[in-house]
């Protein structure tokens, strides 16, 4: 992630981003001295994170949980794999990409009829997948504190993103329909979705009955009001293909500032769609952003950078972030230092 694009001089932003308010020691786990100052920090250690493709590299390495757990009896060790210890993809390659491949993730990506698709603007499903590793390790920390006992704890990619497609694969049982790709659409709430205007895009979501008056009225369609296939979320659901192009021939007729300043006038939820600012600067500058101080601006050694704050604040230890993304190395004296670690 260090290398990936986008970069600022040479740093993949997304190892800056990923990575805000934490040190970063580099050890060769091949190289016997880096693996006796690793096998001490785990000594002190909470919690180990192993991210390799299967168990056997670490058991390999000699630093699998047998090893560990003899130096650390209150090590909380998870091992997160791509597709788990087992079976014929045990030591196989992911990534967000491929990940996003095995589950079926791509076939409900892309444009109604179209082909399926990645979804490439965000890393979700390696989000999603620290996300389960972070719900293990809450668990195993609680019985901890409950047992006085470490324990092995196994995740992997390939069923975190099985799990986030939940909701696609009860929409079939429900249905008995498989779902497709839908472009921006939502499958059970019809309208919400982004519509073309005249010269750029909007989004819009009528969230129930008291919103689709106010749409009809805004977009100057009392009509589909009255209409009997459009009464009801539901049977807006199910007349989706006969209402859409009637909305989409709407909004195609004026420019975007226009649409969304009736709708706003209207009380519809919506949005714009920026093409010319970063989406980092146009949150920066939103009045509910700033109000809750949801943003910052670190310096880092490769340029400024905008970034979110903690999720979370407590009353009395307020969280913060005091440091960027760690150079490559950076803290690695710091850390022995403080732990009474000495390499020899």
């Amino acid at each position: 992630m260090r290398r990936g694009a986008p970069t600022m001089k040479g740093m993949g932003t997304t190892f800056m981003g990923n990575n805000v308010g934490k040190r970063g020691i580099s050890l060769n786990l091949k190289d016997s001295k880096d693996r006796e100052v690793a096998l001490k920090l785990v000594a002190v250690a909470d919690v180990a994170v192993d991210n390799f493709r299967s168990s056997d590299v670490m058991v390999r390495l000699g630093m699998g949980y047998d090893v560990l757990s003899k130096i650390n009896p209150r090590l909380i060790y998870v091992q997160s794999s791509a597709y788990g210890n087992k079976g014929p993809l045990k030591g196989s390659t992911s990534a967000e990409w491929l990940a996003q491949a095995y589950s079926g993730y791509t076939s409900v990506v892309g444009r109604p009829g179209g082909r399926p698709e990645f979804n490439r603007g965000t890393a979700n499903l390696d989000w999603n997948g620290a996300m389960a590793n972070a719900q293990a390790l809450l668990v195993a920390l609680y019985v901890r504190e409950r047992t006085g006992k470490g324990m092995y704890v196994e995740t992997n990619q390939g069923q975190s993103a099985i799990a986030l497609a939940t909701t696609r694969i009860a929409e079939y049982f429900a249905t008995g329909v498989a779902p497709g790709p839908m472009g921006s659409a939502r499958p059970n709430i019809v309208p919400d979705q982004a519509f073309a205007t005249s010269d750029g895009y909007i989004n819009l979501t009528v969230i129930h009955n008291g919103f689709w008056s106010k749409l009809c009225k805004a977009i100057n369609r009392p009509d589909l009001v009255q209409d009997p296939r459009f009464s009801t979320n539901q049977l807006r659901v199910e007349h989706r293909e006969e209402l859409i192009p009637i909305i989409e021939a709407v909004f195609s007729s004026k420019s975007s500032a226009e649409w969304l300043y009736t709708l706003r006038k209207h009380d519809v939820p919506c949005g714009e769609y920026f093409q010319d600012r970063l989406l980092s600067h146009t949150l920066l500058n939103h009045e509910q952003v700033r109000a809750n101080n949801l943003l910052q601006t670190i310096d880092t050694p490769w340029g400024r950078m905008n970034s979110t704050k903690a999720h979370w604040q407590f009353s009395k230890t307020p969280a913060g972030t005091s440091r960027h993304a760690p150079m490559f190395d950076q803290h690695h004296d710091e850390i022995l230092k403080d732990w009474g670690i000495k390499q020899t």
